[in-house]
């Protein structure tokens, strides 16, 4: 993001067959130090700002060829379909007040207006110096705009629709290649305990700072992202496991070694990470990430405070947690089956997506099974696929077949709930199917799964769930619900 003074208006085009109205503008506007460029008719302008998006676009109403009116209608579709980086402020130069060309030039796009006649040279001066300020505080609020839409607020990283914008890119582009790209995920270990000890301006100071530093450990090419709470995740092209492990590594220690001080207080932190790097059997770049999570959680599990790879730590998914602790205790003997919850509702092949919505809506369901005509499980269908095409009249009306994911994640019903449980701990799926052979039973997800782990310890116990639940996460040294 550019500075405030980077934000004044810099680049201006003045746009005029009159070549004494080109020079007198430019004269008065180079005094603020401008950068000017001009064009004699509408065509060329219109090359010129294809080459270099102006911050401000003055023409005249009346040219031959391509006139002032054309001209601003040509650029607003130009922005319309991001051809341009930037939204351009146009000023329509005018012999006299006139209603009609004033709302011609306000539908075609015209965001001010300025009369070529003038009592006076000083009056002009201040007059295009009013209507340049007003110009600066829209390019301002633009610029603003754009980084609250890709950038997270607090720390300045890309948020997650950024980094993912940019990650597929560079994921394509490492497999055309042939070159190494890893991804780390960092998590600040006890988190929650920062904040309610040293209150939540101090968490926001932890999170700026491991921001902070992963800007100054990282390359230009590098992807940053903020990826929820105080998860991060850095994509790192052209680096192995190794070198992502001892970047992360680095890292690690720099915390460790270094309290965060501030007058007040010091806040001593740890990071726990977690490394994956491309392999032919990372098949996308949501598995990568998947992968990374993984072996952070397995950094947590081991006792926080360390980067694990994700080549040394392939968890299987029936791998027991220890015998002995509460949530062996709690799922033992329990199936899949007995914890799955029953879709409220299905919907068909032959669905719109429209049926569809209104159906999620009512149910507050944002993932639901697809069923063929014959009553044949298909696969599911998300709120977030809808919402991708929300708007496209054509194809909120069509049959929704063409959204249906077939490879949802599923288990058999009599699957061990501590499968299931393991399986959530160890990646970042939120939900999963659960089938008796080819028959749908229903669904587990993280928030349902956590729902009957607690119902479960209160009816085993009279302490209170959240103490118990506190107590087994503690005990087991991973985090389920939250990290």
């Amino acid at each position: 993001m550019r500075s405030t003074e980077e934000n004044s208006i810099s680049d201006v085009l003045i746009v005029d067959d009159d070549p004494a109205i080109v020079s007198l503008l430019s004269h008065l506007l180079e005094q603020s130090r401008h950068k000017i460029r001009t064009a004699s008719d509408g065509n060329q302008a219109l090359q010129m700002v294809l080459q270099e998006c102006p911050d401000v676009l003055i023409t005249d109403s009346i040219m031959p060829c391509l006139d002032g009116l054309e001209l601003t209608r040509r650029v607003r579709q130009l922005h319309a379909r991001k051809v341009l980086p930037h939204y351009s402020y146009i000023l329509l130069m005018t012999n006299q007040s006139n209603r009609s060309l004033l709302v011609e030039g306000l539908e075609s796009g015209v965001d001010d207006f300025i009369e070529k006649s003038v009592s006076s040279l000083s009056d002009l001066r201040m007059e295009l110096q009013a209507r340049m300020n007003a110009a600066r505080r829209i390019r301002q609020l633009e610029t603003s705009l754009e980084f609250a839409a890709k950038y997270d607020f607090l720390t300045a990283l890309l948020n997650r629709i950024s980094f993912f914008s940019g990650a597929v890119s560079m994921w394509d582009r490492a497999g055309k290649n042939k070159s190494p790209i890893s991804c780390v995920m960092l998590d600040c270990d006890f988190f929650k305990r920062i904040n309610d000890i040293y209150g939540h301006s101090a968490g926001d100071l932890v999170l700026k700072e491991i921001a902070d530093a992963m800007r100054n450990y990282s390359r230009s090419t590098d992807l940053l992202c903020r990826y929820g709470g105080e998860e991060f995740v850095a994509l790192l092209p052209g680096c192995s496991e190794q070198m992502a492990f001892e970047w992360a590594d680095r890292l690690r220690q720099q915390f460790e070694d270094n309290p965060i001080r501030r007058r007040n207080f010091e806040v001593p932190i740890t990071i726990s990470f977690g490394v994956a790097e491309r392999s032919d059997s990372a098949e996308s770049l949501e598995q990568l990430i998947d992968r990374a999570d993984a072996a952070l959680l397995q950094a947590k599990e081991r006792g926080r405070n360390r980067v694990i790879r994700y080549s040394e730590s392939i968890a299987e998914e029936g791998n027991p947690l220890p015998s002995g602790n509460l949530i062996c205790r709690i799922c033992s003997g329990v199936d899949a089956g007995e914890v799955a919850v029953p879709f409220p509702v299905s919907v068909s092949e032959s669905d719109t997506a429209l049926m569809v919505l209104d159906a999620m809506l009512k149910t507050q369901c944002d993932t639901l099974p697809v069923f063929s005509e014959a009553d044949v499980f298909l696969g599911t269908i998300s709120l977030r696929n809808i919402l991708a095409i929300l708007g496209n009249k054509v194809y909120m009306n069509r049959p929704i077949l063409g959204l249906v994911a077939p490879n949802a994640v599923s288990y058999p019903a009599d699957t061990p709930i501590q499968t299931i449980f393991n399986f959530f701990v160890r990646t970042s799926v939120q939900h999963i199917l659960i089938m008796n052979k080819q028959v749908l039973v229903g669904s587990i997800s993280r928030l349902s799964l956590t729902h009957w782990l607690r119902f479960r310890m209160v009816s085993a116990s009279d302490v209170p769930d959240d103490t118990l639940f506190a107590e087994a996460e503690q005990a087991d040294g991973l985090s389920f619900t939250a990290t």
